[in-house]
């Protein structure tokens, strides 16, 4: 995961130089009074207050534009996006002449997916005002979104021409060249932030990143606590409890009792819960804060009895606590030194026995997929992880297989238009159903092979030791690295790369290839 690009200055609304009261008939002290009352709201952040001044002058027939473009910024600033537009559109109509206008709809649109939209109102604003800073940082924005990475970058590299010393610029043209693997260059980016500002955290995470991704875990993971510094970034603690928490200076060895806090995704949760039961090992009474949906799972995998809520772990003040990944820099994992990597997930008998039953009349072999991660996530560092569900058509005609959908939430829908929805079990509709991670894992318990893109999905299967094929995009997470088709984390695992960005197809090309390999090899096994 990497840092989220910023929108600076979010949405824009006009100054008090710029406050003319125009009405059908003929300037109004009143109504200049007004604006003025409004834009001293807006400033107070008062924005109601402001929104109801405005809307009374346009009752009033006022035909000032900065009174239309400056409620459309209210909008914007309370995530009111359909009605900013439809303002900020009234307020181009009296005078098309706006870039503020144009900057705010783009915003707009960006944070409603609408890219392609999104671009053309940059580029509108940047014609009117080509020094325009924020609409060129945005604009690399959207691209970036897009996935037009030279785009992007020609973006931020003109708005660096405006302003050099701005360091987020510098960091989101480094997440652009890191995508492109170029991570020499993305590199010197995240260094230019720093020379700027030496305790920037998203450029020394950033270059963290970079570190675990090249397999260099002990530097990596000492960067890698610059995470917590991160102001509304999604590494954050699940939970902040009262007592004291680690530093550099404690040893494990003196701690008797610890409160792991889960951070940053399910997956991560999935895949690094191992390390309570390693610290376990050493003798230290571990509890767990964990997101609530994984505490059945939790509990049956002997990590600990009674998981943790946030809420219950915020009032803990007894002991010490730590971030779950903060488990990694203490016990020195690295490539070599993974400390477990036998399957620590389990599930029970009784719900083996149960989804055995289920799926017992379904054609063999059977086969779980997954195909797509949150998008709010797409718009980090792991931007093109997912795929779409028809992508996999490819591979359907391969072998004769049944296809269970481990897709939950996002991406589900697809199921509904899937061209091969045929080849999906009879009992889809109950597996669709089922939100719970141990009967997740009961049902995976009973494939015979788990193919999915980076989510927790894959991190599930490969810590129950199931034969799990991860589908990566080309510059992936730090934690599958570079190269190779293994990775230690998971013995179970092979890892399929892209070999070009976005290509897709030709991942699947040898994945069909090695399914077919795969069977058959198993099946003259059988006959031997």
């Amino acid at each position: 995961m990497g840092k989220i690009n910023r929108r600076k200055n979010g949405f824009r609304h006009s100054p008090e130089e710029d406050v003319v009261a125009v009405t059908p008939t003929q300037a109004s002290s009143d109504h200049l009074a007004k604006e003025k009352l409004a834009l001293t709201q807006i400033n107070q952040r008062k924005f109601k207050k402001a929104e109801i001044i405005y809307k009374e002058l346009i009752s009033e027939g006022t035909l000032n534009y900065v009174v239309f473009g400056n409620l459309a910024a209210i909008y914007g600033m309370q995530g009111r996006f359909d009605e900013l537009i439809e303002v900020a559109c009234k307020s181009l109509e009296l005078n098309p002449e706006q870039p503020e206008a144009h900057y705010n709809i783009a915003n707009a649109l960006q944070e409603k997916g609408e890219l392609k939209a999104s671009i053309i109102h940059y580029n509108d604003a940047l014609r009117l005002r080509p020094n325009y800073l924020e609409a060129y940082t945005n604009l690399g924005n959207a691209h970036k979104e897009s996935g037009n990475l030279d785009d992007a970058i020609k973006s931020y590299k003109k708005a660096l021409k405006i302003d050099p010393n701005i360091p987020d610029i510098h960091i989101n043209t480094g997440n652009v060249l890191k995508m492109k693997n170029q991570l020499n260059d993305a590199t010197t980016a995240y260094n230019n932030a720093l020379e700027l500002e030496p305790n920037n955290p998203e450029a020394h995470w950033n270059c963290a990143l970079i570190m675990l991704l090249r397999g260099n875990y002990l530097d990596g993971l000492e960067k890698y606590e610059w995470r917590s510094k991160i102001k509304n970034n999604s590494a954050k603690p699940h939970a902040l409890p009262l007592c004291t928490q680690l530093n550099d200076n404690d040893e494990l060895k003196n701690i008797s009792q610890l409160v792991l806090v889960t951070e940053q995704g399910l997956g991560d949760t999935l895949q690094f819960m191992r390390y309570a039961i390693a610290l376990k090992n050493l003798g230290i009474s571990v509890a767990m804060c964990a997101q609530p949906k994984l505490h059945n799972l939790i509990k049956t995998c002997g990590i600990t009895p009674s998981p943790l809520t946030p809420e219950q772990t915020n009032r803990i003040s007894e002991g010490q606590w730590m971030p779950l990944l903060s488990t990694l820099r203490y016990l020195k994992v690295t490539p070599d030194n993974p400390i477990i990597t036998k399957p620590y997930i389990k599930t029970t008998d009784e719900l083996n026995e149960k989804w055995a039953n289920i799926l017992s009349a379904e054609k063999q072999p059977i086969i779980g997929i997954n195909w797509q991660g949150n998008p709010k996530i797409e718009k980090t560092g792991l931007h093109g992880r997912s795929l779409q569900l028809e992508a996999f058509t490819s591979i359907i005609s391969r072998i004769d297989m049944t296809l269970v959908a481990l897709q939950k939430g996002f991406g589900s829908e697809q199921l509904e238009t899937c061209t091969f929805k045929n080849r999906f079990v009879s009992c889809q509709q109950l597996v669709n159903m089922t939100w719970d991670f141990l009967d997740t894992a009961a049902i995976i318990a009973n494939c015979d092979l788990v193919i999915t893109s980076d989510t927790a999905v894959a991190h599930l299967a490969g810590g129950m030791g199931k034969i799990t094929w991860l589908l990566l995009h080309q510059v992936p997470d730090w934690r599958w690295g570079l190269e190779g088709d293994t990775t230690f984390w998971y013995p179970s695992m092979r890892l399929f790369r892209q070999r070009e960005r976005g290509n897709w197809d030709e991942v699947l090309e040898r994945v069909g290839d090695a399914l077919e390999q795969h069977f058959a090899s198993n099946t003259d096994s059988a006959l031997s």
